[in-house]
């Protein structure tokens, strides 16, 4: 069959329609079935289909084999950085089962489903002519990410804004990082370095024993810079293979010019969600006034009951949200820490005693004013009900 983009696009609205299918009837009518023996037949049987039907592609060769060095180079980036962050955080036992059966059946559910859609998304990218590659690797794309981010969720959730926020940076932005990946690998190399990259940092987290328990952001984060990453160094590679690009241009490419800065961002963004043994906190309220003010961050040093003195102004436990106050009285009994605290501009000491259960940290020193759009987010999740951090 020759190249046509009539085809190609019918097929991607076909292969649209079943993830529509599977999404709001499939995976709820007969949701096991569908998992186990339906999806990964259908994945597979399209896979074949096109490789019958379209014949041979042709390969970007040239490239082939760095591709592929970056991407086994990447998964151990990935797993490396994974781990690292359980240095900051603790280690979990896995929830995937890890006997024979439960491996093979990872394997079958997502494994093979994940060889047929990169298969697919190369053989379509590879359907039409060189001037429409990148449009059908963006519609291809799309259709991937809807169907993985699981658009039935917006129609059966209250859509608040921080709901949307969340559904962004945890699932769209990591799918959007790894679909502009594949899809740049399938047009200049073929579908295996996408195949290495998505089962390899699979596979640790079905194989390894333990795995941090680490929050969705920090997970967010890595699932979407080395992706990113990683196509940047795919780049430059082809930009230093092409002869009509000027030596600056090729080396203003070179994604070690970015490196740094990407990894000060990171380590930023870790700091601010409290991955550290410090971290900052906005304060929204003005009960400990004249201290600390409404938009001031205070810093805090995670530490244990025995470390806090009278004086100090410590971060405790609430039900649901957090509390900035100062303790006024210190008291032990049969080994056990318990804390009066006080609001500073708040005339009466808190009602309920802080346990030593409920201590988070100290505050060590706060900066001024620079906490303003976080305390904007701790409104707006207060109007919504959620669980906030707050220095009531």
């Amino acid at each position: 069959m020759q190249k046509n983009k009539k085809a190609t696009i019918i097929i991607i609205s076909i292969i649209l329609a079943y993830g529509l299918l599977a999404e709001f009837y499939l995976s709820v009518k007969i949701n096991n079935i569908y998992m186990y023996i339906i999806n990964p037949i259908i994945w597979i049987g399209i896979a074949i289909f096109l490789r019958n039907v379209l014949g041979k592609s042709y390969e970007v060769k040239k490239l082939k084999k760095e591709i592929i060095e970056y991407s086994f180079i990447a998964v151990l980036a990935y797993i490396i950085t994974y781990l690292t962050s359980g240095l900051f955080i603790t280690f979990g036992s896995n929830p995937y089962s890890r006997t024979i059966i439960g491996i093979l059946t990872n394997l079958w559910v997502f494994a093979t489903v994940i060889i047929a859609k990169e298969y697919i998304r190369y053989k379509l990218i590879n359907n039409v002519y060189e001037k429409d590659k990148t449009k059908i690797a963006i519609a291809i794309s799309i259709v991937y990410i809807l169907i993985d981010l699981g658009i039935k969720k917006f129609f059966t959730t209250q859509l608040t804004s921080l709901f949307i926020m969340e559904i962004i940076a945890q699932n769209l932005l990591p799918l959007i990082a790894k679909n502009i990946l594949y899809s740049y690998t399938a047009i200049n190399s073929n579908y295996l370095p996408a195949v290495i990259y998505e089962i390899g940092t699979n596979l640790y987290l079905w194989l390894s024993p333990i795995l941090p328990n680490a929050p969705w952001i920090m997970v967010s984060i890595i699932d979407s810079v080395i992706p990113i990453i990683l196509f940047l160094y795919i780049r430059y590679e082809k930009n230093k293979k092409d002869i009509f690009r000027t030596k600056e241009k090729i080396i203003n490419s070179n994604p070690r010019n970015i490196i740094p800065l990407v990894i000060c961002i990171i380590l930023a963004i870790w700091f601010a969600i409290g991955i550290f043994p410090i971290k900052p906190v906005a304060i929204a309220t003005g009960s400990m006034e004249k201290e600390l003010y409404v938009g001031d961050v205070a810093i805090i040093k995670k530490c244990k009951a025995n470390d806090i003195e009278e004086g100090d102004i410590i971060e405790y436990q609430m039900d649901g949200y957090t509390v900035i106050h100062r303790v006024t009285k210190k008291t032990q009994k049969n080994g056990r820490f318990t804390f009066i605290t006080k609001g500073d501009s708040n005339d009466n000491e808190d009602l309920q005693p802080v346990t030593q259960e409920q201590i988070i940290g100290k505050v060590i020193f706060k900066v001024r004013y620079i906490g303003y759009p976080a305390v904007w987010i701790h409104n707006l999740q207060t109007k919504e009900n959620l669980t906030v951090e707050t220095g009531n």
